[in-house]
Protein backbone atom coordinates (compact mmCIF):
# COMPACT_ATOMS: atom_id res chain seq x y z
CA UNK A 1 0.00 0.00 0.00
CA UNK A 2 1.43 3.35 -0.94
CA UNK A 3 1.02 6.43 1.22
CA UNK A 4 -0.82 9.14 -0.53
CA UNK A 5 -0.06 12.82 -0.08
CA UNK A 6 3.29 12.37 1.64
CA UNK A 7 6.56 12.43 -0.23
CA UNK A 8 10.06 12.21 1.15
CA UNK A 9 12.20 15.27 0.76
CA UNK A 10 15.86 14.79 -0.19
CA UNK A 11 18.41 15.59 2.52
CA UNK A 12 19.89 19.07 2.53
CA UNK A 13 23.45 19.45 1.33
CA UNK A 14 25.99 19.34 4.14
CA UNK A 15 23.73 17.58 6.66
CA UNK A 16 24.76 14.34 8.33
CA UNK A 17 22.78 11.38 9.62
CA UNK A 18 23.00 12.69 13.20
CA UNK A 19 21.61 16.07 12.27
CA UNK A 20 24.92 17.90 12.75
CA UNK A 21 24.45 20.52 10.08
CA UNK A 22 26.65 23.57 9.84
CA UNK A 23 23.85 26.04 10.52
CA UNK A 24 23.93 28.24 13.65
CA UNK A 25 21.53 27.43 16.50
CA UNK A 26 18.22 29.27 16.47
CA UNK A 27 18.07 32.35 18.69
CA UNK A 28 15.63 32.39 21.56
CA UNK A 29 12.82 34.88 21.29
CA UNK A 30 13.20 37.63 23.90
CA UNK A 31 10.21 38.91 25.82
CA UNK A 32 9.59 42.43 26.97
CA UNK A 33 9.56 42.53 30.83
CA UNK A 34 6.33 44.54 30.86
CA UNK A 35 4.67 42.04 28.52
CA UNK A 36 5.90 39.20 30.77
CA UNK A 37 4.39 40.85 33.88
CA UNK A 38 1.12 41.33 32.04
CA UNK A 39 1.05 37.65 31.05
CA UNK A 40 1.79 36.61 34.65
CA UNK A 41 -1.12 38.73 35.88
CA UNK A 42 -3.42 37.16 33.26
CA UNK A 43 -2.43 33.66 34.41
CA UNK A 44 -2.93 34.70 38.04
CA UNK A 45 -6.51 35.68 37.25
CA UNK A 46 -7.16 32.17 35.93
CA UNK A 47 -6.17 30.55 39.24
CA UNK A 48 -9.00 29.30 41.41
CA UNK A 49 -8.18 30.61 44.88
CA UNK A 50 -9.50 28.94 48.01
CA UNK A 51 -11.91 30.80 50.24
CA UNK A 52 -10.88 32.07 53.66
CA UNK A 53 -13.08 29.47 55.37
CA UNK A 54 -11.58 26.59 53.36
CA UNK A 55 -8.05 27.79 54.14
CA UNK A 56 -8.80 27.94 57.88
CA UNK A 57 -10.36 24.46 57.89
CA UNK A 58 -7.44 22.99 55.94
CA UNK A 59 -4.92 24.61 58.29
CA UNK A 60 -6.72 23.22 61.35
CA UNK A 61 -6.79 19.72 59.81
CA UNK A 62 -3.06 19.90 59.04
CA UNK A 63 -2.35 20.95 62.64
CA UNK A 64 -4.48 18.07 64.01
CA UNK A 65 -2.82 15.49 61.74
CA UNK A 66 0.68 16.75 62.61
CA UNK A 67 -0.19 16.51 66.33
CA UNK A 68 -1.53 12.96 65.91
CA UNK A 69 1.60 11.94 63.98
CA UNK A 70 3.84 13.45 66.69
CA UNK A 71 1.95 11.56 69.43
CA UNK A 72 2.12 8.31 67.45
CA UNK A 73 5.86 8.56 66.79
CA UNK A 74 6.53 9.58 70.41
CA UNK A 75 4.66 6.46 71.56
CA UNK A 76 6.47 4.15 69.13
CA UNK A 77 9.84 5.68 70.05
CA UNK A 78 9.11 5.29 73.78
CA UNK A 79 8.02 1.66 73.30
CA UNK A 80 11.12 0.77 71.28
CA UNK A 81 13.32 2.54 73.85
CA UNK A 82 11.68 0.63 76.70
CA UNK A 83 12.14 -2.71 74.87
CA UNK A 84 15.82 -2.00 74.15
CA UNK A 85 16.46 -0.95 77.76
CA UNK A 86 14.71 -4.13 78.97
CA UNK A 87 16.81 -6.34 76.69
CA UNK A 88 20.05 -4.60 77.65
CA UNK A 89 19.09 -4.79 81.32
CA UNK A 90 18.84 -8.58 81.15
CA UNK A 91 22.61 -8.88 80.76
CA UNK A 92 23.42 -6.85 83.86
Amino acid sequence: MAREGKTRQPAKAGSTAQGGGSSAPARKKTTNPFKFIGEVRQEGRKVTWTSRNETIISSILVFIMATLAAIFFFGVDSLIGWIINFILGLGA
